[in-house]
């Protein structure tokens, strides 16, 4: 063992990272316990709760709050952790050179993830050059808990203020399924149908739901 380096998550994590079960992490990202309970106890206690990694970085903090032993402070870390992650994954979709169906494939794992914590509509728009190289992942805008409205006129300003030749849509129906309704099927062919005449490719549209992902282009649902 390295001189000053103990058996604790804290010190472990400097030896083999890899090796540090999910409570050890979460109870790095917690710092310290409550009163009754030490933060390894809370740590196990929370994932089993929140059925593991995904079901606690994915719950809202108003529910996290309702946890005895968690506070802003710890909630704050956890949410940081998480967003440095989807940060990194599109950082990585920019500097690697991918085929265009594992672009899309990492889009789709992002945006599904993502998704899982919201309660309210989210709309987003993806541009692409014509190598279909990823340009922008944009929150176009949020609505309701089940509609979301948006404009032409502003997903095509964007498109062409990236100069894109290719795009994608997407939007989530939270805690639903991903099955699409006739205004989506309606939109996705209305703005096929103007970017055509722009000479800009709408890919597809993804509608992701509690139980995965369905193409509007392949009309069938493409992650479950």
């Amino acid at each position: 063992m390295i001189a000053g380096i103990g058996n604790d998550p804290r010190s472990r994590i400097f030896q083999n990272p890899e090796a540090l079960e999910d409570w050890e992490l979460v109870a790095i990202l917690l710092g310290k316990g409550t009163r009754e309970k030490n933060v390894e106890s809370l740590a196990r206690e929370i994932l089993a709760k929140h059925k593991g990694l995904l079901g606690l970085l994915n719950t809202a903090p108003s529910i996290l709050l309702s946890q005895p032993g968690i506070g802003k402070a710890k909630i704050a870390s956890l949410f940081a952790a998480r967003e440095m992650v989807n940060r990194m994954k599109l950082q990585y979709m920019h500097l690697e050179s991918n085929s265009p169906d594992t672009t899309k494939k990492k889009l789709m794992e992002l945006l599904f993830l993502k998704s899982q914590k919201e309660i309210r509509e989210c709309f987003y728009l993806i541009t692409l050059d014509h190598e279909e190289n990823l340009h922008r992942i944009e929150l176009i805008a949020k609505g309701s808990l089940t509609e979301v409205g948006v404009h032409l006129r502003d997903l095509v300003k964007i498109i062409l203020d990236d100069a894109a030749a290719n795009c994608l849509i997407a939007h989530n129906h939270p805690k639903q399924s991903c099955d699409p309704s006739f205004e989506d099927f309606e939109l996705y062919n209305n703005l096929s149908r103007f970017l055509e005449k722009l000479d800009i490719c709408l890919l597809d549209q993804w509608v992701i739901g509690n139980d995965g992902i369905y193409s509007c282009e392949q009309r069938k649902r493409i992650i479950r």
